[in-house]
């Protein structure tokens, strides 16, 4: 009798752990599809922003390349080093084939130009690029001739767009920094200014 009692017994355990095994197994197989899921998310937004990346850098080389670009600068660097924060749809360097454009402008003047700065616009000459195989920035330089002057641009643009020129005046002997994103002639959005 007690040998049934304890088989009974076992019976009842064994089966309670093959319920409770059963029960558990679904649980545990969403819980490593959740897991999954969450890793082919991660593969797929990597892959996404690569895909972004790849896109974005062929914009850059083609702006680069047909010279057709407008730096939006958020920063601005004087010679001595002291940086601004500017609003970037008034304050650019653009290149449009043989034309190009620089602006320094603010919100709260008026100035020359009616955006609170200078404006001024001529003939591109002397452009060359250089590319960077390890990083795949690029350097470009040209000289802006303005009927007020003549300007030497040196930029340099990352794969992302990330970009600074240095604008260096021979006339007036200043030299200021932009600092931004290069964006396509048609894409921009910035306002320009009456020229000098």
């Amino acid at each position: 009798m007690k040998d049934n009692e304890l088989k009974n017994e076992d019976m009842k355990r064994l089966i309670t752990i093959v319920l409770v095994a059963l029960l558990a197994l679904p649980a545990f197989s969403q819980e490593l599809s959740k897991q999954e899921q969450k890793q082919l998310e991660k593969q797929l937004k990597k892959e996404q922003k690569a895909e972004e990346m790849a896109q974005t850098a062929k914009v850059v080389t083609a702006m680069v390349e047909y010279q057709r670009f407008v730096l939006e600068a958020y920063s601005l660097k004087d010679k001595r080093g002291n940086t601004v924060n500017v609003s970037s749809n008034i304050n650019f360097v653009a290149a449009d084939s043989l034309q190009g454009v620089i602006q320094v402008g603010s919100n709260t003047y008026i100035g020359r130009n009616g955006v609170g700065g200078t404006t001024v616009e001529g003939e591109i000459s002397n452009y060359k690029y250089t590319l960077h195989e390890k990083s795949g920035s690029y350097n470009m330089t040209y000289v802006l001739s303005t009927p007020v002057g003549t300007y030497d641009v040196r930029l340099t643009v990352y794969p992302d767009s990330r970009a600074s020129a240095d604008v260096s005046s021979t006339t007036w002997g200043g030299r200021l920094t932009y600092s931004g994103y290069l964006v396509p002639v048609g894409a921009s959005r910035v306002y320009k200014g009456m020229s000098l």
